[in-house]
């Protein structure tokens, strides 16, 4: 039968065989959430983990951030890291538009003309993301929010308005499509706690972007408390398998079922 499979494969059932995006606004503790993830290694393009203990590579171009993806790629599996963290990805896609402009003499991508600057950007990213998922870890990316007028599938103004992750609307467009899970960082009601959207919400007067690719045993909670158990568990749950389950048996988990892909 050669490449052509027998039988249908089961779901991936591991926090690390997803990409996600967290979003939401500053100072709200994204990146100390993210911190908590399986052995995270930030990708920092700003100084969102100064005051904290964690281990982050400075990423001040492109060059940057191309070197240590070659980096990470070429010690796979020799590395301790289990997450890689794109903080934050709104000035990473700052910087593909630098080295696009610099390479072609631009000043701005709209000066290559019939929309050849915004074609070269997005494929930059989609080929970023492609290497990124290559490393065989988890994958976040952090972004902060904008609010803007939303529209229909038909470009007219709905009405509402839209809160999303602040990326420019190609680059995001792109992003939100590869990413698997779009959760956003918020205050409860009270105001007194930090949670985490992982559904759509819309009342009429705004819509709130986030969801997940695909479907799992039973959906998430719409909110959850802001902490990696917290997520953890309710990922885990979401396939009807018991909610606790510590940090080292997730990273082993994840090795496994990572080692048992690229056997296959």
């Amino acid at each position: 039968m050669g490449i052509i499979p027998t039988e249908r494969h089961k779901p991936h059932r591991t926090i690390a065989s997803y990409i996600w995006m967290i979003y939401g606004p500053p100072k709200i503790g994204k990146t100390t959430f993210v911190n908590q993830w399986p052995m995270a290694l930030f990708l920092a393009t700003e100084p969102g983990t100064a005051a904290m203990e964690a281990a982050d590579v400075k990423i001040d171009s492109w060059g940057d951030f191309r070197n240590i993806v070659a980096e990470l790629k070429k010690n796979k599996g020799k590395h301790k890291w289990k997450t890689v963290v794109v903080d934050t990805v709104d000035n990473l896609y700052e910087y593909l538009v630098d080295d696009v402009c610099t390479t072609n003499g631009w000043e701005d991508l709209g000066d290559g003309g019939f929309g050849k600057g915004y074609k070269l950007a997005r494929r930059k990213l989609t080929n970023a993301i492609a290497a990124l998922r290559g490393l065989g870890m988890a994958v976040v990316f952090i972004s902060h929010e904008r609010r803007e007028v939303d529209v229909d599938d038909q470009g007219k103004k709905s009405g509402e308005s839209l809160i999303t992750s602040a990326l420019p609307g190609s680059a995001r467009k792109v992003l939100h499509g590869a990413v698997d899970f779009i959760l956003r960082a918020e205050m409860d009601e009270g105001g007194t706690g930090r949670i985490l959207r992982t559904a759509p919400f819309k009342d009429g007067k705004e819509r709130i972007e986030c969801g997940s690719r695909g479907e799992l045993g039973k959906p998430m909670p719409e909110t959850i408390e802001m902490s990696f158990d917290a997520l953890q568990q309710a990922f885990r749950a979401s396939f009807g398998e018991p909610a606790k389950k510590s940090a080292k048996k997730e990273e082993k988990a994840s090795t496994d079922e990572t080692n048992t892909k690229e056997k296959n």
